[in-house]
């Protein structure tokens, strides 16, 4: 591996007055066949190799809004809690999102919101530190209301797979703000609740409107997709991963976003990715989507 555990992307401007950083906080390997679910090993293994574990590598992206005088961090990878043998198995190299911005120069007290797109380990990992108080003393920590109340259910599916004990910490501090739906947090800057992954996964929309309500240059706009899509590779609205909770609701509103996103020309981050950020998406000639050339 040649790429620097930590870097933090060239800004990218939206709307004129918002910038957007990819905040790479580290490396982890999932299983393939659990990242691409029911697809066929030789469709995915056009775009990507396992190790000798049967694991693909991919990256820990956090995004850095700045927004007026606002900044937003969106994920907190996989945070510092884990244990040696978790980390080996998952093959997780940094992660800590406090150590990850702090190495490229940013303070973890600037932050205002910190977005989960929803509450697995290596989105949700790094709310708390080593000590277990909230990392980022100064923020208000984004959560659907839906994604927050799953992980205190009874679901057996959810058992021991939601960060609940970072999530209660949070709460305990005054930190955690519950929305529910589409929330704009700062202006130009939405969440928005797709589901699908997870109860209450969401996305973030960035880009704002034109006065009188107008929608403004769809080339001005981005999205970060959470694990929805986690990479360029899962673009196809049906590569669904055996991590997906819901994955008929998941099918259904990447269709109806993908669509949009390449019809409107919006900037993509993903949450996994290993390459360059933010791409676009176009349809092919049989209707189904893909990077941009």
């Amino acid at each position: 591996m040649t790429e620097p555990l930590h870097a933090l992307d060239e800004a990218k401007r939206f709307a004129g007055e918002i910038s957007v950083r990819v905040l790479r906080a580290g490396w982890f390997r999932p299983d393939a066949g659990g990242f691409f679910g029911v697809v066929p090993q030789p469709l995915w293994s056009r775009f990507v190799e396992t190790d000798e574990r049967g694991r693909i590598l991919c990256r820990l992206n956090l995004l850095l809004i700045d927004a007026g005088d606002k900044r937003i961090l969106v994920e907190t990878g996989t945070g510092v809690r884990m244990t040696d043998r978790a980390r080996d198995f998952k093959g997780v190299e940094g992660g800590d999102p406090a150590a990850a911005m702090r190495a490229v120069g940013v303070d973890p007290a600037s932050i205002d919101f910190v977005v989960l797109t929803h509450l697995h380990y290596d989105h949700a990992g790094g709310m708390v530190d080593a000590s277990g108080r909230p990392a980022f003393l100064n923020a208000r920590y984004v959560v659907q209301r839906d994604e927050a109340e799953a992980a205190h259910g009874d679901e057996l599916r959810h058992a021991g797979i939601m960060e609940v004990e970072q999530l209660d910490a949070v709460r305990a501090a005054g930190q955690l703000a519950e929305v529910n739906g589409e929330v704009e947090l700062v202006p130009g800057v939405r969440v928005m609740r797709t589901g699908g992954h997870t109860r209450g996964s969401q996305a973030v929309l960035i880009g704002l409107d034109r006065p009188g309500g107008r929608a403004g240059d769809p080339t001005d706009r981005a999205v970060f997709w959470g694990d929805l899509i986690p990479t360029r590779w899962q673009i196809p609205v049906r590569w669904t991963s055996a991590y997906d909770d819901y994955p008929i609701d998941a099918i259904e509103v990447r269709n109806e976003l993908v669509a949009r996103a390449a019809a409107e020309r919006w900037w993509c981050y993903f949450t996994h990715d290993p390459g360059p950020l933010p791409i676009r998406i176009e349809a092919t000639e049989k209707g189904n989507f893909r990077p941009a050339e």
